[in-house]
Protein backbone atom coordinates (compact mmCIF):
# COMPACT_ATOMS: atom_id res chain seq x y z
CA UNK A 1 0.00 0.00 0.00
CA UNK A 2 1.68 3.79 -0.77
CA UNK A 3 2.84 5.70 2.46
CA UNK A 4 0.32 8.56 3.32
CA UNK A 5 2.21 11.97 2.03
CA UNK A 6 3.02 12.29 5.99
CA UNK A 7 5.35 9.25 5.86
CA UNK A 8 6.41 9.81 2.31
CA UNK A 9 9.01 7.32 1.56
CA UNK A 10 12.80 8.53 1.48
CA UNK A 11 15.88 7.91 -1.00
CA UNK A 12 17.53 5.98 1.63
CA UNK A 13 14.60 3.77 2.48
CA UNK A 14 14.08 2.77 -1.33
CA UNK A 15 17.42 1.97 -1.42
CA UNK A 16 17.30 -0.34 2.07
CA UNK A 17 14.21 -2.18 0.75
CA UNK A 18 15.93 -3.14 -2.74
CA UNK A 19 19.00 -3.46 -1.76
CA UNK A 20 20.96 -0.73 -3.32
CA UNK A 21 23.58 1.72 -2.49
CA UNK A 22 21.82 5.46 -1.80
CA UNK A 23 23.70 6.58 -4.17
CA UNK A 24 22.68 4.31 -7.07
CA UNK A 25 18.88 5.43 -6.13
CA UNK A 26 19.33 8.97 -6.00
CA UNK A 27 21.06 8.83 -9.66
CA UNK A 28 18.30 6.73 -10.60
CA UNK A 29 15.39 9.39 -9.35
CA UNK A 30 17.13 12.47 -11.14
CA UNK A 31 16.90 10.84 -14.32
CA UNK A 32 20.96 9.99 -14.63
CA UNK A 33 21.44 6.60 -16.70
CA UNK A 34 24.93 6.93 -17.00
CA UNK A 35 26.36 3.56 -15.89
CA UNK A 36 22.95 2.12 -15.01
CA UNK A 37 21.32 -0.88 -16.25
CA UNK A 38 17.86 -0.97 -17.78
CA UNK A 39 16.30 -2.85 -15.87
CA UNK A 40 18.18 -1.73 -12.54
CA UNK A 41 16.59 1.67 -13.08
CA UNK A 42 13.02 0.49 -14.08
CA UNK A 43 12.81 -1.48 -10.83
CA UNK A 44 13.91 1.74 -8.65
CA UNK A 45 11.55 3.65 -10.69
CA UNK A 46 8.95 1.26 -10.28
CA UNK A 47 9.10 0.55 -6.83
CA UNK A 48 9.50 4.72 -6.11
CA UNK A 49 6.06 5.31 -7.63
CA UNK A 50 4.20 2.46 -6.25
CA UNK A 51 5.15 3.52 -2.64
CA UNK A 52 4.72 7.57 -3.01
CA UNK A 53 7.81 8.93 -3.16
CA UNK A 54 7.89 12.47 -4.02
CA UNK A 55 10.33 14.77 -3.02
CA UNK A 56 9.36 18.46 -2.14
CA UNK A 57 7.92 20.43 -4.65
CA UNK A 58 8.20 17.44 -7.76
CA UNK A 59 5.55 15.36 -8.97
CA UNK A 60 7.56 12.42 -9.03
CA UNK A 61 4.47 10.83 -12.18
CA UNK A 62 5.62 14.28 -14.06
CA UNK A 63 9.08 13.84 -13.61
CA UNK A 64 9.07 10.39 -14.66
CA UNK A 65 6.75 10.97 -17.57
CA UNK A 66 8.96 13.87 -18.75
CA UNK A 67 12.55 11.49 -18.70
CA UNK A 68 10.80 9.37 -21.53
CA UNK A 69 9.47 13.02 -23.48
CA UNK A 70 11.40 12.03 -27.11
CA UNK A 71 14.20 14.42 -27.35
CA UNK A 72 16.66 15.53 -29.92
CA UNK A 73 20.25 16.05 -28.29
CA UNK A 74 22.84 18.30 -29.89
CA UNK A 75 26.47 18.55 -29.96
CA UNK A 76 28.71 21.61 -30.27
CA UNK A 77 31.54 21.07 -32.73
CA UNK A 78 35.38 22.24 -30.99
CA UNK A 79 36.66 24.60 -30.02
CA UNK A 80 33.04 26.37 -29.15
CA UNK A 81 31.05 25.63 -25.96
CA UNK A 82 27.16 26.56 -25.17
CA UNK A 83 28.46 29.95 -23.49
CA UNK A 84 30.37 31.10 -26.34
CA UNK A 85 28.56 29.60 -29.18
CA UNK A 86 29.10 31.00 -32.48
CA UNK A 87 26.57 33.35 -33.89
CA UNK A 88 25.79 30.71 -36.70
CA UNK A 89 25.00 27.84 -34.91
CA UNK A 90 23.13 30.10 -32.46
CA UNK A 91 20.90 30.44 -35.64
CA UNK A 92 20.59 26.74 -36.42
CA UNK A 93 20.12 25.47 -32.52
CA UNK A 94 16.80 28.09 -32.96
CA UNK A 95 15.72 26.63 -36.27
CA UNK A 96 16.13 23.04 -35.12
CA UNK A 97 14.36 23.94 -31.84
CA UNK A 98 11.12 25.82 -33.79
CA UNK A 99 10.86 22.87 -36.07
CA UNK A 100 11.13 20.13 -32.83
CA UNK A 101 8.75 21.77 -30.34
CA UNK A 102 5.50 22.13 -33.18
CA UNK A 103 5.99 18.47 -33.09
CA UNK A 104 5.85 17.93 -29.70
CA UNK A 105 9.78 16.86 -29.37
CA UNK A 106 12.12 18.93 -27.19
CA UNK A 107 16.11 19.51 -27.70
CA UNK A 108 18.49 19.00 -25.29
CA UNK A 109 22.30 20.23 -25.71
CA UNK A 110 24.59 16.93 -24.57
CA UNK A 111 27.52 19.36 -24.58
CA UNK A 112 30.99 20.39 -26.61
CA UNK A 113 32.97 17.89 -28.78
CA UNK A 114 35.72 18.77 -26.20
CA UNK A 115 33.59 17.94 -22.78
CA UNK A 116 32.22 14.42 -24.15
CA UNK A 117 35.20 13.25 -26.14
CA UNK A 118 37.11 13.46 -22.44
CA UNK A 119 33.90 11.96 -21.12
CA UNK A 120 34.35 8.96 -23.36
CA UNK A 121 37.88 8.21 -22.43
CA UNK A 122 37.21 7.81 -18.68
CA UNK A 123 33.45 5.89 -19.78
CA UNK A 124 31.71 4.98 -23.34
CA UNK A 125 29.21 7.78 -24.68
CA UNK A 126 25.89 6.58 -22.86
CA UNK A 127 22.29 8.58 -23.36
CA UNK A 128 19.17 8.41 -22.22
CA UNK A 129 16.42 6.47 -23.44
CA UNK A 130 14.95 9.90 -24.42
CA UNK A 131 17.13 10.80 -26.73
CA UNK A 132 15.53 9.46 -30.13
CA UNK A 133 18.66 11.84 -32.22
CA UNK A 134 21.45 13.56 -32.58
CA UNK A 135 22.26 16.94 -34.22
CA UNK A 136 25.81 17.50 -34.78
CA UNK A 137 26.46 21.00 -35.48
CA UNK A 138 29.76 21.54 -36.98
CA UNK A 139 32.89 19.50 -38.50
CA UNK A 140 33.99 17.00 -35.04
CA UNK A 141 37.05 14.87 -35.32
CA UNK A 142 36.61 11.45 -37.29
CA UNK A 143 37.10 9.63 -34.19
CA UNK A 144 34.88 11.65 -31.82
CA UNK A 145 32.32 11.32 -34.88
CA UNK A 146 32.66 7.23 -35.23
CA UNK A 147 32.05 7.37 -30.99
CA UNK A 148 28.71 9.32 -31.87
CA UNK A 149 28.08 7.10 -34.35
CA UNK A 150 27.95 3.92 -32.52
CA UNK A 151 25.72 5.16 -30.09
CA UNK A 152 23.08 3.70 -33.43
CA UNK A 153 20.72 6.86 -32.77
CA UNK A 154 19.86 8.50 -36.20
CA UNK A 155 22.06 11.46 -36.76
CA UNK A 156 22.60 14.90 -39.40
CA UNK A 157 25.49 16.52 -39.74
CA UNK A 158 24.95 20.26 -39.74
CA UNK A 159 27.83 22.33 -42.38
CA UNK A 160 29.93 19.03 -42.59
CA UNK A 161 29.29 15.65 -44.15
CA UNK A 162 30.04 12.14 -43.31
CA UNK A 163 28.41 10.58 -47.06
CA UNK A 164 27.35 7.22 -46.59
CA UNK A 165 27.38 7.20 -42.26
CA UNK A 166 24.94 9.69 -40.95
CA UNK A 167 22.20 12.55 -42.55
CA UNK A 168 24.06 16.16 -43.18
CA UNK A 169 22.11 19.51 -44.02
CA UNK A 170 24.48 22.17 -46.26
CA UNK A 171 24.99 25.37 -47.92
CA UNK A 172 25.78 25.35 -50.81
CA UNK A 173 29.33 27.28 -50.71
CA UNK A 174 29.39 27.51 -54.49
CA UNK A 175 26.86 29.54 -55.24
CA UNK A 176 27.20 31.74 -52.07
CA UNK A 177 30.23 32.50 -53.00
CA UNK A 178 29.00 32.80 -57.13
CA UNK A 179 26.22 35.44 -55.92
CA UNK A 180 29.31 37.86 -54.08
CA UNK A 181 31.50 37.45 -57.19
CA UNK A 182 28.88 38.24 -59.64
CA UNK A 183 27.55 41.32 -57.48
CA UNK A 184 31.18 42.58 -56.46
CA UNK A 185 32.16 42.49 -60.65
CA UNK A 186 28.73 44.07 -61.62
CA UNK A 187 30.17 47.04 -59.71
CA UNK A 188 33.53 47.27 -61.65
CA UNK A 189 35.53 45.55 -58.57
CA UNK A 190 38.60 43.17 -60.45
CA UNK A 191 40.90 42.68 -57.40
CA UNK A 192 39.77 40.36 -54.64
CA UNK A 193 41.30 39.48 -51.33
CA UNK A 194 39.87 36.06 -49.13
CA UNK A 195 39.59 36.49 -45.22
CA UNK A 196 39.29 33.00 -44.45
CA UNK A 197 38.95 31.29 -41.18
CA UNK A 198 38.47 28.06 -39.44
CA UNK A 199 41.26 26.71 -42.39
CA UNK A 200 41.10 23.03 -41.08
CA UNK A 201 37.73 22.39 -41.96
CA UNK A 202 36.12 21.27 -44.82
CA UNK A 203 33.80 24.59 -44.65
CA UNK A 204 36.78 26.78 -45.37
CA UNK A 205 38.02 24.80 -48.70
CA UNK A 206 34.40 24.54 -49.98
CA UNK A 207 34.04 28.45 -49.61
CA UNK A 208 37.81 29.05 -51.03
CA UNK A 209 37.43 26.95 -54.22
CA UNK A 210 33.81 28.00 -54.45
CA UNK A 211 35.57 32.08 -55.05
CA UNK A 212 38.40 30.90 -57.12
CA UNK A 213 35.95 28.71 -59.49
CA UNK A 214 33.67 32.05 -60.14
CA UNK A 215 36.49 34.18 -60.38
CA UNK A 216 38.26 31.95 -62.69
CA UNK A 217 34.84 32.21 -64.35
CA UNK A 218 35.34 35.75 -64.91
CA UNK A 219 39.03 35.65 -65.79
CA UNK A 220 39.98 36.98 -62.61
CA UNK A 221 42.41 35.16 -59.93
CA UNK A 222 43.50 35.33 -56.52
CA UNK A 223 47.21 36.79 -55.98
CA UNK A 224 48.43 34.34 -52.98
CA UNK A 225 49.24 37.52 -51.04
CA UNK A 226 45.91 38.19 -50.21
CA UNK A 227 44.55 34.44 -49.40
CA UNK A 228 44.30 34.84 -45.71
CA UNK A 229 43.87 31.86 -43.02
CA UNK A 230 43.64 31.23 -39.37
CA UNK A 231 42.43 28.81 -37.10
CA UNK A 232 39.49 31.11 -35.68
CA UNK A 233 37.43 32.88 -37.33
CA UNK A 234 35.77 35.61 -35.44
CA UNK A 235 35.88 39.44 -35.05
CA UNK A 236 39.48 39.11 -33.66
CA UNK A 237 41.29 37.61 -36.45
CA UNK A 238 38.95 40.10 -39.50
CA UNK A 239 40.80 42.90 -37.61
CA UNK A 240 44.05 41.56 -37.99
CA UNK A 241 43.50 40.19 -41.36
CA UNK A 242 42.70 43.64 -42.43
CA UNK A 243 46.06 44.74 -40.82
CA UNK A 244 47.70 42.63 -42.49
CA UNK A 245 46.40 43.57 -45.75
CA UNK A 246 47.23 47.18 -45.08
CA UNK A 247 50.66 46.37 -44.45
CA UNK A 248 51.59 44.36 -47.28
CA UNK A 249 50.46 47.26 -49.56
CA UNK A 250 52.18 49.69 -47.80
CA UNK A 251 48.71 51.26 -46.97
CA UNK A 252 48.32 52.10 -50.95
CA UNK A 253 46.53 49.81 -53.76
CA UNK A 254 44.43 47.90 -51.90
CA UNK A 255 42.32 45.37 -53.15
CA UNK A 256 38.91 46.73 -53.36
CA UNK A 257 36.73 43.26 -52.91
CA UNK A 258 37.00 41.55 -49.84
CA UNK A 259 35.37 38.24 -48.87
CA UNK A 260 34.92 36.95 -45.94
CA UNK A 261 34.51 33.05 -44.31
CA UNK A 262 32.05 34.42 -42.45
CA UNK A 263 30.27 37.88 -40.93
CA UNK A 264 32.13 38.36 -37.53
CA UNK A 265 35.39 38.33 -39.90
CA UNK A 266 33.44 41.31 -41.86
CA UNK A 267 33.15 42.52 -38.48
CA UNK A 268 36.45 42.93 -37.73
CA UNK A 269 37.92 43.60 -40.84
CA UNK A 270 35.41 46.77 -41.54
CA UNK A 271 36.80 47.70 -37.87
CA UNK A 272 39.84 47.91 -38.85
CA UNK A 273 39.91 49.73 -42.30
CA UNK A 274 37.57 52.32 -40.37
CA UNK A 275 40.11 52.62 -37.89
CA UNK A 276 42.64 52.69 -40.63
CA UNK A 277 40.60 55.65 -42.17
CA UNK A 278 39.05 53.70 -45.25
CA UNK A 279 35.49 54.16 -46.12
CA UNK A 280 33.68 51.01 -46.53
CA UNK A 281 31.62 50.63 -49.34
CA UNK A 282 33.53 53.17 -50.87
CA UNK A 283 37.02 52.68 -51.02
CA UNK A 284 37.03 49.03 -50.33
CA UNK A 285 33.84 46.72 -50.10
CA UNK A 286 33.46 43.96 -47.56
CA UNK A 287 31.38 41.03 -47.82
CA UNK A 288 30.54 37.73 -46.17
CA UNK A 289 29.49 34.04 -46.85
CA UNK A 290 26.50 34.24 -44.42
CA UNK A 291 23.86 35.09 -43.47
CA UNK A 292 23.32 35.47 -39.77
CA UNK A 293 21.91 38.81 -38.09
CA UNK A 294 25.66 39.85 -36.86
CA UNK A 295 25.57 41.12 -41.08
CA UNK A 296 22.25 43.15 -40.26
CA UNK A 297 22.65 44.26 -36.88
CA UNK A 298 25.17 46.66 -36.96
CA UNK A 299 26.25 49.84 -38.79
CA UNK A 300 27.04 49.38 -41.84
CA UNK A 301 25.07 46.25 -42.88
CA UNK A 302 27.24 44.12 -44.44
CA UNK A 303 26.29 42.19 -48.01
CA UNK A 304 26.25 38.39 -47.74
CA UNK A 305 25.21 35.46 -49.31
CA UNK A 306 24.30 31.59 -47.72
CA UNK A 307 21.81 29.61 -46.90
CA UNK A 308 19.40 30.75 -43.43
CA UNK A 309 20.98 29.07 -41.34
CA UNK A 310 17.72 28.87 -39.27
CA UNK A 311 16.36 27.03 -42.27
CA UNK A 312 19.42 25.15 -41.72
CA UNK A 313 18.45 23.62 -38.72
CA UNK A 314 14.74 23.30 -39.30
CA UNK A 315 15.67 20.60 -42.06
CA UNK A 316 17.67 19.02 -40.03
CA UNK A 317 14.87 18.48 -37.46
CA UNK A 318 12.69 17.16 -40.01
CA UNK A 319 15.52 14.44 -41.30
CA UNK A 320 15.49 13.44 -37.55
CA UNK A 321 11.54 13.44 -37.27
CA UNK A 322 11.41 11.48 -40.59
CA UNK A 323 13.92 8.97 -39.36
CA UNK A 324 12.68 8.37 -35.69
CA UNK A 325 9.33 8.13 -36.88
CA UNK A 326 10.44 5.42 -40.11
CA UNK A 327 9.21 7.12 -42.64
CA UNK A 328 12.70 6.84 -44.44
CA UNK A 329 15.26 4.42 -44.15
CA UNK A 330 17.60 6.06 -46.60
CA UNK A 331 20.57 8.99 -45.76
CA UNK A 332 20.00 12.47 -46.98
CA UNK A 333 22.24 14.99 -47.88
CA UNK A 334 20.55 18.10 -47.93
CA UNK A 335 22.40 20.92 -50.02
CA UNK A 336 20.28 24.18 -49.19
CA UNK A 337 20.03 27.01 -51.88
CA UNK A 338 21.79 30.14 -50.96
CA UNK A 339 20.17 34.17 -51.08
CA UNK A 340 21.90 37.02 -51.57
CA UNK A 341 21.33 40.44 -49.57
CA UNK A 342 22.33 43.44 -50.34
CA UNK A 343 24.21 45.65 -47.72
CA UNK A 344 25.90 48.79 -47.01
CA UNK A 345 29.46 47.64 -46.62
CA UNK A 346 29.77 47.25 -50.84
CA UNK A 347 29.29 49.57 -53.92
CA UNK A 348 30.82 50.52 -56.66
CA UNK A 349 34.48 50.03 -57.72
CA UNK A 350 36.87 53.22 -56.80
CA UNK A 351 38.80 55.20 -59.98
CA UNK A 352 42.02 55.80 -57.47
CA UNK A 353 41.99 52.95 -54.43
CA UNK A 354 45.72 54.35 -53.23
CA UNK A 355 46.28 56.50 -50.27
CA UNK A 356 49.25 58.34 -49.10
CA UNK A 357 51.39 56.48 -46.59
Amino acid sequence: MPKSKRNRISQTQIANELGFSQALVSMALNGRKKGISEKTYKIIWDYATQHGYSPRGMNIESAKENLDVATIGSILRSPLKLANKSNFFSHVDQGLHDRLNSNDIKTIFLGSEDDLAAAAKKNSLALPNSVKGIAIMGEVRPDFFEKVRSLGKPTVYISSRATGKCHSVLSNESESAELLVDHLCSLGHSEFAWLGGNQHMGRFHDRLNGLKTALKARGLKLEKRFMLESIEADRKEGFEFARRIIDICDGSDLPTAWICLNGLIARGAINCLFQNGYKVGHEISVAAIDMTSVCQEESPTITAAGADPEILGAEAGRILMDAISGVSNALSDVTLPSQFLKGESTGPAPVLTGRAV
